[in-house]
């Protein structure tokens, strides 16, 4: 990694396009779970260049690029929107706001990104404390996208490592950011002894990822205790209706009949929980109403659940994106409801103004009604199963499945809707995310998906089945409860708060040496 870093750096280019050609290799391992080796050599090329001395008073200029490359990379997935099949949008206007999207959001993320990261700029010259210093900047910047109308907390570092499972194990500890301990400490270690030819930092880096690999490899491999010896068979129903077909009102009866006709055939084969993906069928649901009759129906002639995501109305304006259990006496459970709605999604953000700006952007809200958020976990009984639900954006949020855990869930349901962006690499980054939710609170996770992917994890993050992308599937597994409470769901982020107490303190020692610097200069020129 070393040798291959020193080549990278003897480019004859300049620091910035060496940063962004940084973020752009940082970006491949999100693409290509088997490169997650490429994180570490990108960011290794980074460092390297932001440590030599002429480029010390471009920092943000050669952060920026770096960010940019990364970020641009990764959210190409998002064009697959384009041409916003079903949508009210003109194909000029709809390239307006694929650019938008693919342009601006990459921007508006490495600002964010590169501002956090300058506060390294306030660090002593002291190599360990320079090495901690840009893993706890880069733990906050991760922080900052989980915030606001905004939040898209997507470029986890994390997400980089899946590809090799024991590598991630730690989350269940210390929770995802603690891989930006691992990542983002051990390369600069590599680019400090680049720089300062010291084989000790090497050795040290080397140590802080093998010390990470042996404790994944022991978490991952030792039998969990955990596990009960409650379980239930699930059916998952990947019915394969596009979101633009879904909101076609001709075409409804059809994904209704199809859903039916799908569940019926999973009961037969012996699921007991049958489990449909985020508002699967278009029509409002409520007790008594017309999808609440078919599925008390299929629950009641095959003494099955069936675990739903459903669109229920508020009012006349407004609705939430929920799931719904119905079991086999007709009851139905406490609904939960999406907490993270998406932005330009399921509502606009600052309204008022976009819409005076590009007013065709309103075009964006496809099923016509404003999405409200929920602001709670909900736990449902399933065949004596506590199952704590999530909704699509939910799930890349790692506080919502800590608390679901928390309030008491021995497996996470998933339903989602990745069909705007067909078979990309966007639904299996998607998927990733899952398989940290899973490591980190250790529960099984179902997911259901409307075009795929749609998957059984294990509370190790195996994934145990999968759908294709795009197709008409039934999958099916036994799923055991597990009532364990890992150090990370006992803890929460105890990691972050480390990093955001580090950070304060260096902000305020460096006002205090600022300080006494101006009060020395002062005395010296009285």
């Amino acid at each position: 990694m070393v040798k291959l870093a020193q080549k990278l750096k003897g480019l004859k280019l300049s620091p910035g396009a060496l940063c962004f050609l940084a973020g752009v290799m940082y970006a491949l391992p999100y693409y290509f779970k088997y490169l997650f080796v490429l994180s570490y050599v990108a960011l290794v090329l980074l460092f390297t260049t932001l440590l030599q001395e002429e480029n010390r008073n471009r920092f943000f200029k050669c952060f920026y690029a770096f960010a940019v490359g990364f970020y641009l990379f990764l959210y190409l997935w998002l064009s697959k929107l384009y041409p916003f099949a079903g949508f009210d949008f003109t194909r000029t206007q709809g390239l307006v706001i694929i650019l938008l999207a693919c342009v601006g959001i990459p921007l508006y993320h490495a600002l964010l990104h590169t501002l956090v990261m300058c506060l390294t700029k306030l660090l002593p010259d002291n190599d360990y404390l320079i090495t901690i210093g840009y893993g706890a900047a880069w733990m906050l910047s991760e922080w900052v996208m989980t915030l606001g109308k905004l939040a898209f907390p997507w470029g986890r570092a994390a997400l980089s490592q899946v590809g090799l499972l024991v590598s991630v194990q730690t989350v269940s500890l210390f929770g995802s950011y603690f891989i930006v301990v691992i990542l983002v400490c051990a390369s600069m270690m590599f680019a400090l002894a680049l720089q300062k030819h010291k084989r000790l930092y090497a050795v040290v880096g080397c140590s802080v990822i093998l010390l990470n690999l042996i404790a994944g490899t022991a978490l991952y491999y030792i039998p969990a205790d955990a596990e009960t010896d409650k379980s239930v068979k699930v059916g998952i129903l990947q019915g394969n209706a596009a979101s633009n077909e879904k909101w076609d009102k001709a075409k409804r009866e059809e994904i209704l009949n199809r859903y039916v006709s799908m569940a019926y055939e999973a009961a037969e084969n012996g699921a007991e929980l049958i489990v449909l993906p985020e508002s699967a069928i278009p029509i409002a649901f409520s007790e008594g109403g017309r999808l609440y009759d078919r599925f008390a129906q299929i629950a009641q002639d095959n003494n099955v659940t069936i675990l739903a995501g459903v669109i229920i109305l508020k009012d006349d304006e407004s609705s939430y994106n929920s799931v719904v259990a119905v079991y086999p006496d007709g009851s139905v459970s406490k609904p939960y409801h999406k907490r993270h709605i998406v932005p330009f999604g399921e509502y606009i953000p600052y309204q008022s103004f976009l819409e005076k700006a590009i007013p065709f952007i309103k075009g964006l809200n496809l099923g016509g009604l404003d999405s409200l958020a929920g602001d709670k976990a909900v736990v449902a009984d399933i065949n004596g199963i506590q199952n704590g639900s999530l909704v699509c954006f939910d799930s890349i949020f790692d506080s919502l499945a800590r608390d679901n855990v928390k309030s008491g869930a021995e497996v996470i349901t998933v339903v989602t809707n990745d069909s705007w962006f067909k078979d990309s690499a966007g639904i299996e980054q998607h998927l990733s995310h899952s398989v940290l939710r899973a490591i980190e609170n250790h529960r099984p996770i179902i997911r259901a998906a409307n075009t795929g992917i749609s998957a059984f994890i294990s509370p190790k993050g195996e994934i145990l089945r999968r759908t294709e992308p795009l197709v008409t599937d039934i999958i099916y597994c036994d799923v055991y409860a597990s009532d364990s409470e890992t150090l990370y769901a006992k803890t929460g982020n105890l990691v972050l708060y480390f990093a955001l107490a580090f950070e304060i303190i260096i902000i305020i020692l460096s006002v205090y040496r600022k300080a006494r610097k101006n009060h020395a200069e002062n005395r010296e020129t009285v």
